[in-house]
């Protein structure tokens, strides 16, 4: 037979006052944790001033002042598969105590929807602790290809240069050639975007895709003399550097073509940004999250940030969680219509 209990006001009072004790003792427990302890950042990768090395490095130098106990951290690095390696180790691997965690790949949940060979982690699991910047890409067209605005792309082939021979760049214009009648040309095999924007210097193409946050300090005297014209940012939102250039998902004209460039550029989004493994103590998460704020806003972070040229666009940890979220989430008929237009020629 069941039992049934009434809670009096006097009963309910000594219930919080204990439910309250118990939380302050869990977060003293994990404060009390990270004393002593070595936290151990992966980066995936070997290229140090890369993007995912660059903010790994910055973290590492970082974070332990923000976290209490001040735990001396470790990175390392783990090339292999793109950086699948890397995100595997930290799902499968990785100790779930608080002293791993990991730059993610930015498109980690785009490979896992579209089932990319080799992936075993679920995105969702992750304990993402927050994003230290986007990673916006926009693409140039150089002066004397008289091409000013998307619309212009439709008239007239535009040669572009592009790193490697596939990957989330040549995916998004496929996309845009497939769904807004755009005549992108694409030239795949460059070696990085540097490679890409010496190519179309020297008129070897016409056009190439640079990260936004260049544009800031580095290539700003193309602007500023109108060498190139930006008609375009891979983004879901309008970098603070181009305010006045649209999105690609901006320009789509149907529901179905904004889901698939929302979906492709989704990794502009996550840009640089760390997680912890699944099953970590949500109060050591959430010291974590509170400690990578901290740090984001910290004089001293920042003035290193721009020494080493790291731009900086934050977003807390829950808020990318839902990112996250909603890009595994990503409706079927536009995950279709994805895979449909990115295998076209």
């Amino acid at each position: 037979m069941a039992t049934h209990h009434v809670l009096t006001p006097h009963m309910t009072k000594v219930g919080a006052l204990f439910a309250l004790a118990s939380l302050v003792g869990n977060a003293a427990n994990a404060t009390d944790f990270f004393a002593g302890k070595t936290i151990h950042l992966i980066a995936p990768g070997t290229d140090v001033a890369g993007g995912y090395g660059l903010y790994g490095y910055l973290a590492a130098h970082h974070l332990g002042r923000f976290i209490p106990g001040r735990p001396s951290m470790v990175i390392s690095q783990m090339p292999g598969a793109g950086g699948l390696h890397a995100m595997n180790y930290l799902h499968e691997v990785a100790p779930r105590d608080g002293t791993a965690i990991a730059v993610i790949v930015q498109d980690l949940a785009a490979q896992q929807v579209l089932d990319i060979k080799g992936v075993r982690f679920d995105a969702i699991r992750f304990n993402y602790i927050g994003r230290a910047a986007a990673n916006v890409g926009v693409h140039m067209v150089w002066h004397s290809a008289g091409v000013k605005s998307i619309e212009d792309l439709k008239q007239r082939e535009v040669i572009t240069g592009t790193v490697g021979t596939s990957g989330n760049q040549i995916d998004v214009m496929r996309a845009q050639n497939a769904l807004m009648g755009t005549r992108w040309k694409v030239i795949t095999g460059y070696r990085s975007t540097s490679d890409t924007r010496i190519a179309m210097e020297r008129g070897e193409t016409q056009a190439a895709i640079g990260p936004a946050t260049l544009f800031s300090e580095q290539l700003k005297p193309w602007l500023e003399e109108g060498q190139v014209n930006v008609v375009v940012q891979y983004g879901d939102f309008r970098h603070p550097t181009f305010r006045d250039i649209p999105t690609v998902v901006e320009l789509a004209d149907t529901p179905v073509a904004k889901g698939v460039f929302k979906f492709l550029v989704s990794a502009s989004t996550v840009g640089r940004a760390f997680a912890a493994p699944p099953d970590v103590p949500a109060e050591r998460v959430a010291i974590l999250r509170n400690a990578f704020n901290a740090m984001v806003n910290d004089p001293e972070f920042q003035a290193d940030a721009k020494k080493r040229g790291a731009d900086l666009l934050p977003m807390p940890g829950e808020e990318l969680a839902d990112y996250i979220k909603s890009i595994v989430a990503t409706p079927p008929a536009v995950l279709q219509k994805t895979k449909e237009v990115i295998g076209a020629n």
